[in-house]
């Protein structure tokens, strides 16, 4: 049987993910990632839904959970350090009534676990990543930046996150359309203090910022703070975007100017900031292409590269496990026809991925005001939210909370492949 060669760039959790199923595919894989090792730091990540069915499919549900952080639950906090509501973490399902999961798991863990699972049956290529592309009619070229030698392949998936450089190599700019949602987000770790427990807290402190800390595996805190701008014009907006080409010492300097007077647990942040090694400053969009595939079927894409929904739909990774399944399960059924299979794989999955990605309206802006009089507002409603919950309306809850940051969850009902029955 004919054995598609397959190249996969970006080895995070979409490209592992995928290159397990198309081992099991029966295709011959190779992925490629830029840097030169796993990289152990990055957020917490939860698993929600429907693609807890796709990991427990893999058989790493349990090794996945055993990684888990523990996490409690969250409380909304004031700036004055006063709880508004709290919520217990959403066990054994992950179906999105809580802003909180039961498997919620550092990035860098979750991609370790990944790759662990592959490495035998996967060439992995690490410190380069894809130059340029050269199709033609029977199969696509790949020219690498570094010390890879030139190689040709049946398909490159992309799978290199929002910034993709495989989408720009493949793809004219007309197709690829951002949604730019005004908002930076900044993650690192600090030491874990006497005053924090397994509870995540988040507190919105006005001035379109949040901040939030959550509790890890290794004993640390995981810390994000959070600027949206309400206009296009926020002179704020043109700062963060000068500063993530200056690097991060400039990105912590404007952060430090920003939330300096926040109150609530600024300088302990702060402080931490400064001294953290895994600091990383994000762009906050969702990535939209008109067609996720190129017309010769020789370059497709999955997870944020394709089709990113933002943190705040709390999506990202769980469709990148459901993007990965999908795309090989088709790939499965058409081993000699991949363009046909990318044509199956896109229409299955795009109206759940546009389903994903809309936002309701008003956010991220309405969940984090700019003014005192929003912030106070918000808290009446989180006041409310923990009310009902205490006398059980969790339903009002779900609905809520289903759009914060660290939420998310819409069902997808899963295809079944044959060539997924059988373990290889």
């Amino acid at each position: 049987m004919l054995q598609p060669r397959v190249l996969i760039s970006g080895a995070s959790v979409a490209g592992p993910a995928l290159a397990y199923w198309l081992v099991r595919a029966g295709c011959k894989v190779t992925v490629v990632e830029r840097a030169s090792r796993l990289r152990a730091e990055g957020q917490g990540i939860d698993v929600r839904d429907t693609a807890r069915d796709v990991i427990r499919q893999m058989g790493l549900f349990d090794e996945i959970k055993s990684k888990s952080s523990n996490e409690e639950g969250i409380r909304l906090m004031t700036k004055h350090d006063k709880v508004l509501a709290a919520f217990g973490v959403d066990a054994d399902s992950g179906k999105g009534e809580s802003a909180t999961c039961d498997i919620e798991i550092l990035r860098g863990e979750l991609a370790k676990i990944l790759v662990d699972a592959t490495k035998t049956d996967v060439t992995y290529i690490w410190g380069d990543m894809i130059e340029s592309l050269h199709e033609t009619e029977k199969e696509i070229g790949v020219h690498f930046a570094n010390s890879t030698p030139d190689a040709s392949f049946d398909l490159v998936v992309g799978a290199d996150g929002i910034g993709s450089k495989i989408r720009d190599l493949a793809f004219p700019k007309d197709l690829i359309h951002f949604r730019d949602l005004n908002t930076y987000i900044s993650y690192f770790s600090i030491p874990k203090g006497e005053q924090d427990d397994m509870w995540a807290k988040v507190a919105w402190v006005g001035k379109g910022r949040y901040m939030a800390m959550r509790p890890d595996n290794i004993g640390r805190t995981r810390v994000f703070l959070n600027v949206t701008g309400y206009l296009d014009s926020d002179e704020r907006l043109a700062r963060f975007r000068k500063v993530l080409k200056e690097g991060v010492p400039a990105q912590k300097a404007l952060l430090q100017e920003l939330f300096e007077d926040a109150g609530w647990e600024a300088s302990r942040l702060l402080e931490g900031m400064h001294q953290s090694d895994d600091f990383y400053l994000q762009h906050v969009a969702q990535v939209k292409i008109d067609k996720w595939s190129t017309p010769s079927g020789r370059v497709t894409m999955v997870g944020d590269a394709g089709f990113a929904p933002s943190p705040f739909s709390g999506m990202g990774t769980s469709i990148a496990f459901i993007g990965a399944y999908v795309l090989a399960g088709e790939i499965s059924k058409q081993l000699e026809n991949i363009p046909a299979a990318l044509e199956s794989y896109e229409r299955i999955l795009r109206p759940y991925v546009e389903d994903i990605q809309s936002l309701p309206p008003g956010i991220p802006w309405a969940l984090i005001p700019q003014s005192n009089i929003g912030v106070k507002l918000l808290e009446t409603v989180f006041r409310t939210i923990g009310f009902l919950s205490r006398t059980g309306v969790t339903t009002v809850i779900g609905n809520i909370l289903g759009y914060l940051p660290f939420a998310g969850g819409v069902k997808f009902k899963l295809p079944e492949y044959e060539a997924f029955k059988k373990r290889s």
